[in-house]
């Protein structure tokens, strides 16, 4: 879908957020806590599953509390199917754990389930058994309790679920009717670790969301961190399904010696993980940097077609890498949320420059799963990137932790402009803080670290209406400049000392322009704007 088109949307969504409301329809899969599965035909009308497990972690603390929740919709209308039959399957490491028929007359079935070491043979289920659907059962509110052995420990689970019937409770399809749906989820594993370098110690977690954690070490020398989890590397499994593997470290900020940078080196099974692989996050918890592993599916693929047949782990390694200054500037939206934008500062222009863009609430709290897209413009606002997600059914590229990586190559020296849209965050995919947001920023000489602006100069507020006035047409060229060069002369207006140049040429090159509309509108500061104005000096076109 074009960018131009996702921002009327957005706005339109905005202006009619009364009647109109975006059908939640996202897919995570193998390596997460929740799915909604491609649409199936039932009849006329397409339906599609929603499947959720909890908790995401299973802990001492959470271990009690584990549910699977299944909600079949009306694709188009997000309506639940009433009187949904759902015969369940659940595996784990190829073994059978559930297989039992259950009757949900909302559509929303959930399942209190009691994890039980136990036979499959001997699951006890608590609830009422449907009288027109022998052997199906359900309860109050849709809610049936089963002790099973499921969910007992953390890693994949194989569900899945035949539609035997929806609508009305007798509606029972004939074979060749009913409809299945496979889903592969996740639950994951923390594991506590105490480091010691120094002689002092320093408690660490290693989060998983994907399959419990094996051999975690430390290695002191080269201040490095390393683990792994099972892993089925099977090809064909691999292609045929949605993947995600997500692991945390968490590491005290205490821990100067790993946690004073802004860098890190990791590698996912060989692989370096460069980019939006990992992740650094400093915000979430106070006292605490939480590097994310995010490694997708073509991620691994590609790890897949290197590694030594018989692998049966996923192998982690990260250490921290020297100190990069950065370059930070703020996209500020009209919602009150604000994204942070950042950058090698000795990066420039002819390089493939890494920016990282971190949403955050008014209040300073990091967004999850935010959904986003974003335009970057030259100073001549001619469109150069622009990026909305792949699925044209649903806008946005999609951010669990809230920080996001794009690569892009700038062509040359000068301002950019970068647009960002937030289209929804969280998981409930709130509106919240649904809006659009620009900043302008500076791209240098590669290998020359970015200078921060002079703050010797002046400029009366008022002068920015001016700029509106030319940036618009109303006033000319010719009356622009010859009322900047007369407040320079008359010190109303103070810029740096500028070199006069002796050109004749009296063209005003169109980013100038651009330069001022966009300081009229508060997207660039004044450095911005002044940087313009030391340009036509140079050139001769302003003369002082």
């Amino acid at each position: 879908m074009n960018f131009r088109r996702i921002l009327a949307s957005i706005f339109a969504t905005l202006l009619l957020s009364q009647v109109f409301s975006i059908v939640p329809f996202s897919a995570y899969g193998d390596g997460l806590t929740q799915e909604n599965l491609p649409p199936a035909s039932f009849g006329n009308r397409q339906a599609a599953l929603f499947i959720k497990i909890s908790p995401p972690i299973l802990t001492k603390d959470t271990v009690g509390d584990t549910y699977v929740q299944l909600r079949l919709f009306d694709a188009k209308t997000n309506q639940a199917v009433p009187h949904t039959s759902y015969f369940i399957s659940v595996w784990k490491d190829e073994k059978l754990l559930l297989r039992n028929l259950f009757h949900a007359h909302s559509g929303e079935l959930t399942l209190k389930i009691v994890p039980t070491k136990m036979d499959v043979n001997d699951v006890l289920i608590y609830g009422d058994e449907v009288p027109q659907i022998p052997g199906a059962w359900t309860g109050f509110n849709d809610r049936v309790e089963v002790h099973a052995p499921v969910l007992l420990d953390s890693g994949l689970y194989h569900f899945e679920i035949k539609i035997f019937g929806i609508d009305y409770d007798q509606n029972i399809f004939a074979d060749k009717d009913v409809k299945t749906f496979n889903s592969w989820l996740s639950v994951g594993d923390i594991s506590n670790q105490k480091i010691t370098f120094s002689g002092k110690s320093y408690d660490t977690s290693i989060i998983s969301y994907y399959d419990r954690i094996n051999n975690f070490k430390f290695d002191e020398s080269k201040k490095s961190l390393s683990f792994s989890m099972p892993f089925n590397w099977d090809m064909k499994r691999i292609e045929g399904q949605n993947i995600f593997v997500h692991q945390e470290v968490r590491v005290p900020k205490a821990f100067k010696e790993f946690t004073d940078t802004t860098a890190y080196d990791g590698k996912v099974s060989g692989l370096p993980a460069v980019g939006r692989m990992l992740i650094l996050d400093p915000y979430s918890i106070e006292g605490t940097s939480i590097l994310h592993f995010l490694i997708n599916k073509d991620d691994i693929l590609k790890i897949a077609k290197t590694i030594p047949a018989g692998t049966k782990t996923m192998d982690f390694t990260v250490a921290p890498a020297s100190t990069v200054a950065k370059n930070t500037f703020d996209v500020k939206f009209d919602s009150g949320a604000i994204a942070k934008v950042s950058y090698d500062s000795t990066l420039g222009a002819g390089d493939t420059i890494p920016l990282q863009i971190s949403f955050f609430d008014p209040n300073g709290q990091l967004l999850k799963f935010v959904r986003h897209g974003f335009r970057i413009e030259d100073s001549s606002g001619k469109v150069l990137l622009e990026n909305s997600g792949d699925d044209p059914q649903k806008p946005g590229i999609l951010s669990t932790e809230g920080i996001d990586i794009q690569e892009f190559k700038f062509p040359s020296q000068g301002t950019y402009k970068i647009t960002l849209i937030v289209i929804s965050h969280g998981l409930d995919e709130l509106t919240t803080y649904q809006g659009i947001g620009s900043s302008a920023f500076t791209i240098g000489k590669s290998g020359q670290a970015s200078q921060p602006p002079t703050s010797d100069y002046q400029i009366p507020a008022w002068i920015k209406n001016n700029a509106k006035w030319w940036s618009e047409g109303t006033i000319g060229d010719s009356d622009f400049v010859s009322g900047i060069q007369y407040l320079i002369k008359q010190g109303i207006m103070k810029i740096p000392n500028t070199q006069s140049g002796t050109g004749t040429s009296q063209t005003i090159p169109s980013w100038i322009k651009n330069n001022a509309k966009w300081w009229s509108e508060g997207t660039i500061g004044d450095s911005d704007f002044v940087s313009g104005i030391q340009y036509l000096i140079t050139q001769g076109i302003i003369k002082v």
